[in-house]
């Protein structure tokens, strides 16, 4: 019997067709492909489709050849174009736009239903609210430079941690990442049952509501303040809720209800959007990246898949535990020693008040032109990196909006929660994250 990947079909974008037989052939609009150890792949011709065995038939409608690229990451990349400050400029830009959506069920645990289908939908612009607002954005900057058709798949999920996307033995493979995100996970809950883990999950999500109800009665009562002084006032939203065997932070906790779903899919690009949850283990942070993408690269079928990283912004966190800027410095050596991945800068993006900023329109566009640049379709330079470092004095890869390369600078840039951009590239991106140089470093010892 012939058996699909979920997201093979109708009206669906796609790089390879496969599937799964337990006959030694399939055929596919009539040509023979043969079974190699239950599965099969073969061409195909955009259109329909009709697949058979020995003893099954399936028949797909307006599948196509095209460009498909993986929005994934944490609620940065979930936030949808309808809660954005972007919904008319993407309704504007999508008019004449060849893009069709997948959405991942978000399904937090096995027997969960989110109440989500996965299914393909060309995207019209009196319906996209719940596309990823970012996914979205720099999916067009890809579109406005290529004439193939664009199937943009989402796979998040808000609030959640890099180790909730890979399997546990690959946090067991890190002492410190098996120490931080199994053994203290699970130790906590060690005697906890299904029972107390219900009634907990309800207590909290009635915190939630309640505490939403009073922010927004606060929120109506005192305009005159700003978020970041309503939240001294009233706190932060409950997070996170009760640990548990239904709690997606837990270690792999959505592996395998959501990231295995896409087995296969093959992307040309990934976008990764993510590190918000992590920067109270920012020190693990490189090491837990590189597992990801490693294992994702495997389940993808795709071992040069190029990736989009986007650094953390600025946000004033509230937390002392979490350091945003050792993460910043984790997330670009992910990069550097990754030859098919890049990083954007993303310091001018952020909301010092709010976590989630409500305008997408950098992290869309940065991400968009670099992943168009990777996908060869356009060049494009974000901001400017060290190059060579003095205790008074930093070089850069390109020339600064000073008109220079270098300039006279002591300490540190971009490492603070929240930083103040003070070093631009002449086109106005924000110099990558350094820390302050405590040595003399020669142009010999950088060669």
């Amino acid at each position: 019997m012939i058996r699909l990947p979920d997201y093979i079909q109708d009206d669906a974008i796609l790089t390879r067709l496969w599937g799964y037989s337990d006959q030694p052939e399939v055929t596919v609009n009539g040509r023979p492909v043969p079974v190699t150890d239950g599965t099969w792949e073969s061409a195909f011709e955009d259109g329909d489709m009709l697949l058979a065995d020995a003893d099954s038939r399936v028949t797909l409608h307006n599948v196509r050849h095209g460009l498909v690229i993986l929005a994934a990451g944490q609620s940065n990349m979930e936030w949808p174009v309808r809660d954005s400050l972007n919904e008319d400029e993407i309704r504007r830009r999508l008019e004449g736009k060849d893009i069709s959506w997948l959405q991942v069920p978000r399904i937090l645990y096995p027997g969960h239903d989110s109440g989500e289908d996965m299914q393909w939908h060309r995207l019209k612009s009196d319906a996209i609210g719940d596309v990823s607002a970012v996914g979205l954005l720099a999916t067009l900057e890809v579109a406005e430079r290529t004439g193939r058709p664009i199937g943009l798949v989402g796979c998040y999920k808000g609030g959640s941690s890099a180790a909730s996307w890979v399997p546990e033995e690959d946090l067991k493979a890190d002492p410190a990442l098996e120490a931080f995100y199994v053994t203290d996970y699970w130790a906590d809950i060690a005697d906890q049952t299904d029972e107390e883990e219900d009634a907990r999950i309800a207590a909290f999500e009635q915190e939630v509501d309640d505490y939403n109800r009073r922010f927004a009665d606060f929120d109506k009562a005192h305009p005159e303040l700003s978020r970041a002084e309503k939240k001294d006032i009233m706190g932060h939203t409950p997070f996170p809720g009760p640990k548990g065997r239904k709690d997606f932070l837990r270690p792999a906790g959505l592996w395998d209800t959501m990231a295995t779903c896409l087995k296969g899919l093959a992307p040309d690009i990934l976008l990764w959007y993510q590190g918000e949850e992590d920067t109270k283990f920012a020190k693990g942070y490189k090491s837990l990246l590189t597992k990801l993408l490693a294992r994702w690269r495997r389940e993808l079928e795709q071992p040069d898949l190029p990736v989009v990283i986007a650094q953390l912004p600025g946000y004033m966190e509230y937390n002392p535990d979490k350091d945003w800027g050792t993460l910043r410095l984790a997330q670009m050596a992910v990069a550097e020693a990754d030859s098919d991945a890049e990083i954007v800068c993303l310091l001018d993006a952020g909301d010092h008040e709010n976590i989630h900023p409500q305008n997408k329109t950098i992290p869309g566009y940065r991400m968009g032109r670099m992943a168009a640049a990777m996908l060869g379709l356009e060049p494009y330079q974000d901001g400017p990196k060290v190059v060579r470092q003095t205790p008074d004095r930093v070089w850069f890869d390109q020339v600064l909006e000073t008109g220079s390369d270098s300039l006279a600078w002591t300490g540190s840039h971009g490492l603070e929660c929240d930083p103040v951009v003070r070093i631009r590239s002449a086109t106005g991106i924000p110099a990558f994250p350094f820390k302050a140089c405590d040595r003399i470093v020669t142009e010999d010892q950088e060669a």
